[in-house]
């Protein structure tokens, strides 16, 4: 008997394992998410992904820093995301029906455009934070190669289950290969084994790999598998493609952070759908942890929100320089059949000719080979002229056409190119047929000295040209700091999101010849926003003597050689002490006869850049009388026509006098000054002097310098 009651119980015991197992413990066999485990495997493969996603983060935390705080509460533009389904099958079950992918897309749609029926069920004090995170989700139209797809590709296999190694991502292992992922967003179904329902892939990894893995069974919500069962799975993986971290930070003692702030902090992940409010160790009292959202692993009928926070998060991916950005330019939601575009034209800068040769850059932007177009083009909205363009170009591919040359004359025009008429038919889209560009016609040269601090309005000046190709921000005139007087130009790189683009100016042309000797000096400020030393914006001064055919670069520095003053995490204006005077030899272009001087900054996203004070003399001012040079002392600009600024260094201070004298020695100006030991810094008004030759003196503690000055 003995023998039979212990065979009962441990039958008893058995039934009573599984029923607990299969009841309020079923949550214990599913690997609800494996992104984190996937993330792992990534960082030990790949050296250099570490960086990347700091760069992410980093570039994140600035856009978000950066937002507009009245914008952050609506969404103000709409991403289209085109989506490829990779259905990997080997049995029928596994092969989903076109209905579920359908199904799933909605349920994207609706929950990332916080348009799901269940946002009645977030409790009030979530649902002040609850956000539309701008993102939608469309079936990929165009395949990479440009031809019409149905966006589910289905790929029958062999192997009976996949794990979290990316077998499913590579046909060579049974799988699918990934669509590019700067256009489309991958999305694999297939059996993941190990009871496992998804994981995904952060920005920053391979492109091979990018994308989400979702459990067959758990994609759309007919014959989905409960309590996974309503396409929540995939709400939560994208939700990790698009750069949002587990809501709990994936840690369990409050010291995790999902990079979010509206999302309460929260000890571990949450399973099953408890009641409300619920709370924890972190956040204590009501409201408690936000369970509901769709980066926690609760039920999917438990699951209604993102928060503001974390659509935030989303949007800097697709800010200019983001990591997602491309996917703007996708064209896997629908090309037309006929659609053309102009993307640039020539000239622009400055032209030396009476003749000009204008060019345009064309794109197919549609599906159907273009053969044929019309380019309108006029200058200065003068008479349009017609170039009947015939040629060979695929969906997406460019070229160049030369127009036939147009007379100008010398001065500032503006060239317009359209082009129309693609293949003969009506173009799709005339919203991008039009571009235009600025150009100078200059056939003479201005005498030296130049001497421009930008203290007269109307930047840029006659005579200058400035390039903003991607039409962003740009070098513009300011009053908010100057090296000497009150204005100067800079560059707002603080806001321009747009990692790499170029901005120019381009100096009138000068007559060099004729001269020995040529002094070229500016006044520079400049700040990072990061301490990582990682990222820094650019400064170049390049020169031409051939009107611009070529350029060569006589200046280039960036961090740490271009900072003028320590890390600002604000938008840097700079102290009159965060100036540095710059010199450049230009001795290799005396007796030019067209010399032109540009500056170009390339921005990091990093802070502003400041320019001031630009000189360009012959270095023939002589001085008046004999000078004393008992310590160091040197004045910019110089010529100058108002201001001057007076930099000395003395080894220790104490009373001085600043005295100018005019030719005649007599005192026209004087001072008195309190002198600090090293460099001191002082500015003088000129203007009541009148135009000749001056001679600044700095007396202290039995020492003296001086430094002749012309006034203009």
């Amino acid at each position: 008997m003995g023998k039979i009651r212990n065979h009962i119980m441990q039958k008893l015991l058995t039934i009573l394992v599984l029923s607990l197992f299969f009841s309020g413990s079923v949550m214990a066999q599913v690997n609800r998410c494996s992104t984190n485990e996937h993330e792992a495997v990534l960082r030990a493969k790949y050296p250099d992904y570490d960086q990347k996603r700091a760069a992410i983060e980093n570039f994140t935390a600035k856009a978000v820093q950066k937002m507009d705080p009245a914008a952050k509460t609506a969404t103000e533009t709409i991403v289209t995301i085109p989506v490829v389904f990779h259905i990997v099958y080997k049995t029928a079950a596994q092969n989903i029906a076109d209905a579920r992918i359908y199904e799933q897309l909605e349920i994207l749609n609706n929950d990332f455009g916080r348009l799901n029926a269940d946002t009645t069920d977030t409790p009030v004090p979530f649902a002040l934070v609850a956000a539309d995170c701008g993102i939608k989700f469309c079936l990929a139209q165009i395949d990479p190669n440009g031809n019409p797809t149905t966006g589910i590709i289905r790929t029958e296999t062999t192997t009976n289950s996949f794990n979290d190694n990316d077998d499913v991502k590579y046909a060579a292992s049974g799988g699918a290969d990934a669509w590019p992922a700067d256009s489309y967003l991958n999305f694999w179904s297939c059996n993941l084994g190990a009871y496992l329902l998804g994981y995904a892939q952060f920005p920053g990894g391979p492109d091979a790999t990018d994308g989400v893995v979702i459990h067959f069974e758990h994609v759309g919500y007919e014959d989905a598998g409960y309590p996974y069962h309503l396409g929540r799975t995939a709400t939560h993986e994208i939700g990790h493609w698009l750069n949002l971290r587990h809501i709990w930070g994936d840690d369990t003692n409050c010291g995790g952070s999902d990079l979010v702030d509206d999302t309460p902090n929260q000890k571990v992940e949450t399973y099953g759908c408890p009641g409300y409010p619920k709370t924890d160790a972190c956040s204590a009292v009501s409201p408690g942890i936000m369970f509901q959202n769709y980066m926690d692993y609760s039920d999917d009928a438990c699951m209604n929100l993102f928060t503001q926070g974390q659509a935030n998060r989303i949007a800097a991916l697709f800010e200019e320089g983001g990591s997602r950005h491309s996917l703007l330019n996708s064209e896997g939601c629908g090309l037309q059949p006929f659609d053309a575009q102009a993307v640039m034209t020539l000239p622009g800068g400055t032209v030396c000719d009476l003749s000009v040769t204008p060019m345009v850059t064309i794109k197919n932007h549609g599906v159907e080979l273009l053969t044929s177009l019309d380019i309108n083009y006029s200058v200065d909205g003068g008479a349009t002229s017609t170039f009947n363009w015939t040629g060979s170009l695929t969906s997406g591919a460019t070229e160049v056409v030369s127009l036939p040359a147009v007379a100008v004359a010398e001065g500032e025009h503006t060239l317009e190119a359209t082009v129309d008429n693609p293949n003969g038919f009506i173009d799709a889209d005339m919203s991008d047929n039009t571009v235009e560009s600025e150009f100078l016609v200059n056939l003479g040269t201005l005498p030296l000295p130049v001497s421009q601090g930008f203290e007269a309005s109307g930047f840029p000046y006659d005579g200058y040209t400035l390039s903003n190709p991607d039409g962003g921000e740009t070098w513009e005139r300011t009053n908010s700091a100057a090296a000497l007087g009150t204005y100067s130009i800079y560059c707002q790189h603080f806001n321009n999101n747009n990692p790499g683009a170029i901005d120019e100016f381009v100096l009138p042309a000068y007559n060099l010849s004729g001269m020995t000797e040529i002094v070229f000096t500016f006044d520079v400020a400049y700040a990072l926003y990061t301490a990582s030393g990682i990222y820094s914006d650019t400064l170049e001064v390049l020169v031409s003597d051939d009107c611009g055919t070529t350029w060569t670069s006589v200046y280039k520095k960036a961090n740490p050689d271009l900072q003028t003053a320590p890390v600002h995490t604000i938008s840097f204006k700079p102290e009159d002490d965060e100036w540095r005077n710059e010199s450049i030899d230009l001795s290799a272009y005396l007796g030019a006869e067209q010399f032109f001087v540009k500056f170009r900054t390339i921005t990091d996203y990093e802070n502003n850049l400041y320019v001031d004070n630009i000189n360009i003399n012959d270095g023939t001012v002589q001085s008046i009388s004999n000078q004393a040079h008992d310590f160091a002392m040197d004045l910019y600009p110089n010529p100058t026509t108002d201001n001057v600024q007076v930099r000395y260094n003395l080894p220790v201070g104490g009373d001085g006098m600043l005295v100018i004298t005019d030719v005649l020695g007599q005192v026209v100006y004087s001072e008195n000054l309190d002198i600090a030991a090293g460099t001191n810094l002082i500015h003088v008004n000129t203007a009541a002097l009148a135009s000749g030759f001056y001679q600044i003196t700095i007396r202290s503690n039995g020492l003296q310098s001086s430094e002749s000055l012309v006034k203009e």
